[in-house]
């Protein structure tokens, strides 16, 4: 039984080692780029709208964007305004209230702008969320330098994970990249936007070490002083 279990993670061993990594940082960073959102004023979770009717001051509100990138306005709806600029949310509402009464002119003020955060999970020092600075892009690589880097025995860079909710386009993306050290030095960074979210995997040894641990050491009955395989 115990040749079984060994043979058995030997073969895990080995399909874990001949996993594949993504595309180069260096040379996918163009692609993940072009999905960026404009880096006009751009609507996303949390800021605060103020809809203005000059003609019809009963009907003025002011609305937030909640979490699925949406708010509801008067005799019109729920509409999703993540994404969009206040020009367009200005459109999209004046063809809406067209259809409600004839004095239907507005104007659209964004009265405050959420915090922008991103997010870096798994094998990092630090994980949780980042707050962007507002003047400046961030950085993939930015990104891990403030989330402590990645932890050096169990971090899985070839395989890192970065997740998109593209609002323009209403769909979310995602991208397998391989982002170790020797795709740092790439001609195009990439740059991240909010509410990304980053994923650094356990290496396979290390998921190769959990699984032992899990269906190996905790079904034997190793002797005392006999350190578990890590």
């Amino acid at each position: 039984m115990l040749s079984r279990l060994w043979t058995l993670a030997g073969c895990v061993v080995l399909a874990a080692c001949e996993s594949a990594g993504g595309p180069p940082l260096s040379k996918i960073a163009p692609d993940i780029n072009s999905t960026l959102e404009p880096t006009a004023v751009v609507l996303g979770v949390g800021d605060r709208v103020e809809v203005r009717f000059p003609y019809s001051p009963t009907w003025n509100q002011e609305v937030e964007i909640t979490t699925d990138g949406s708010a509801s306005f008067m005799s019109v709806g729920r509409l999703i305004l993540a994404g969009m600029s206040p020009g367009q949310l200005r459109e999209a509402l004046s063809q809406a209230y067209a259809r409600v009464f004839e004095s239907h002119e507005l104007d659209v003020v964004v009265k405050t702008r959420a915090a922008k955060k991103v997010y870096v999970m798994g094998e990092v020092e630090k994980p949780g969320e980042i707050e962007l600075d507002p003047t400046r892009r961030l950085t993939l690589l930015d990104a891990l330098a403030r989330a402590g880097g990645p932890i050096k025995e169990t971090a899985y860079l070839a395989q890192l994970l970065l997740v998109r909710w593209n609002a323009s386009a209403g769909k979310q993306q995602t991208w397998t990249i391989d982002a170790r050290e020797d795709h740092w030095k790439g001609a195009e960074p990439v740059y991240l936007q909010p509410y990304d979210l980053v994923f650094i995997p356990n290496t396979p040894v290390d998921e190769v070490a959990i699984w032992v641990d899990n269906y190996i050491r905790r079904m034997i009955p190793f002797p005392y002083g006999v350190e578990p395989i890590r």
